[in-house]
């Protein structure tokens, strides 16, 4: 193993002992010797993992972090896994989630020839863990592999303005299943009053800072990762209403005080009981206000149609309902309720679920317990065997092209990124790339 390593992958863990382990083996499967892994565990029972973890202690890549005698908060687990990682880029994935660590190649063959890129992003996979009675989830697996660059304007646009938005921005880049450039973390940890990560919402406080803060952004369509859904997590309680107060309520606790009651939040009457894309709208809010970064023309648009997706997540009619009302009263009472008509939910609950395979014309679509897979990193080995390998990936010796979609940008929005980026002091945008017609390029 080098003296420093390509990548560090980060596991920060909280009584979820039973996936860690899982997870901590599937990564520790792949043994190559420029990854270090940096397993944190945050949990009451500190013997469990502590005595799992023996029987890794001869393998020098990896780092654990044993649970303290005080209960950390999120923020912390996260801070001191960041510390104690020494890689040239550094990727987090949850405990109950997997990575591939032979993205550690690709990230060298690529920065080896675009050495200015800081931040790079892959294709990633959806998989909850099987619950009985739970239909077993499906995963698309893209076909296409293509590593392309994109314009610092493109990842501003997605978050900050909710461009094109699922129930959350599509902007990526967090170090939350992404990988970070080493460089780009230290610029972010000395700006950011000395820590990675303020805010308890730890994914979204990091993507924004390396969205205004990064030089260079890259995106492999390939899948390199699996954001898994424990009974225990919080992507799981999505669409279950109860789950979703609990998981908030849980949440809240640990953080130690209600981010909510910051007054810069005075004015924006969501709040994280009503789901994810409230939490992220919170948190961006609290960035937006801490940091000064002006608004970009129409997110409030693109919040309220990312929040009716939201909504429609819940398939009990009930707690449809109960969401319904609990965004209508916040939309009315949020700049004069201007908005309030963009937000259209949709009942779905009618609708069953059928889980479906097979080959798309741009994808195949995966049984989540496709070849007898119980946890994530069984079902990679399925997925692995249907895409390209990492060393096969296509890294253009001439630099990174840019997808042609993402190069036509308004001059409205040309400037409002630079006036972002200005007033955070962030450094200067790119030079807008020539343009030129790129194959592929759907990001």
């Amino acid at each position: 193993m080098s003296d420093k390593p390509m990548l560090s992958i980060c596991v920060p863990s909280r009584n979820r002992q039973r996936y860690f382990k899982e997870t901590i083996k599937g990564l520790l499967r792949n043994r190559r010797q420029d990854v270090e892994f940096i397993f944190a565990d945050n949990s009451d029972d500190h013997a469990v993992m502590n005595d799992f973890m023996a029987d890794y202690r001869n393998d020098p890549r990896v780092i654990y972090l044993p649970a303290t005698d005080q209960v950390l908060s999120m923020m912390d687990n996260w801070e001191r896994a960041a510390h104690a990682s020494t890689g040239e880029w550094v990727t987090f994935i949850g405990d109950d989630d997997f990575v591939e660590p032979d993205v550690a190649g690709l990230l060298e063959r690529v920065v080896a020839h675009n050495p200015d890129i800081e931040a790079f992003s892959w294709g990633a996979l959806y998989y909850s863990w099987p619950v009985e009675g739970e239909p077993v989830s499906i995963v698309s697996v893209a076909f296409d592999r293509s590593v392309m660059r994109l314009p610092k304007s493109e990842p501003i646009k997605r978050m900050f303005g909710w461009f094109e938005p699922t129930s959350v921005p599509t902007s990526g880049y967090s170090i939350y299943h992404s990988a970070i450039r080493r460089r780009l973390l230290d610029r972010i940890y000395a700006k950011y009053n000395n820590r990675y990560f303020e805010h308890a919402v730890v994914d979204y406080d990091m993507a924004m800072k390396v969205i205004l803060e990064g030089e260079g952004f890259a995106f492999c369509q390939r899948p390199f990762s699996i954001f898994g859904a424990c009974p225990e997590s919080n992507s799981f309680s999505i669409g279950r209403l109860e789950d979703t107060k609990l998981r908030a309520k849980i949440f809240m606790e640990e953080f130690g005080r209600n981010f909510e009651d910051d007054p810069g939040l005075r004015d924006f009457p969501f709040s994280s009981f009503l789901g994810s894309t409230a939490t992220i709208g919170v948190t961006q809010q609290w960035f937006r206000e801490k940091y000064k970064v002006p608004d970009l023309p129409g997110w409030e648009t693109g919040y309220a149609k990312a929040c009716a997706m939201n909504t429609e997540a819940y398939r009990d009619r009930e707690a449809f309902d109960t969401i319904r009302a609990g965004y209508e009263t916040a939309f009315r009472n949020w700049k004069g309720g201007r908005f309030l008509k963009d937000y259209q939910p949709a009942w779905k609950g009618d609708i069953p679920i059928v889980p479906v395979s097979g080959a798309q014309a741009s994808a195949i679509l995966v049984r989540g317990d496709a070849g007898g897979a119980q946890t994530p990193a069984e079902l990679w080995d399925v997925v692995s065997a249907m895409v390209a390998r990492p060393e096969d990936i296509h890294v253009d010796e001439k630099g990174l092209p840019f997808p042609w979609e993402a190069e036509i940008a308004s001059e409205e929005l040309i400037q409002a990124t630079g006036q972002t980026i200005q007033r955070v002091k962030a450094p200067k945008p790119e030079n807008k790339p020539k343009r030129k017609k790129v194959s592929g390029g759907r990001r």
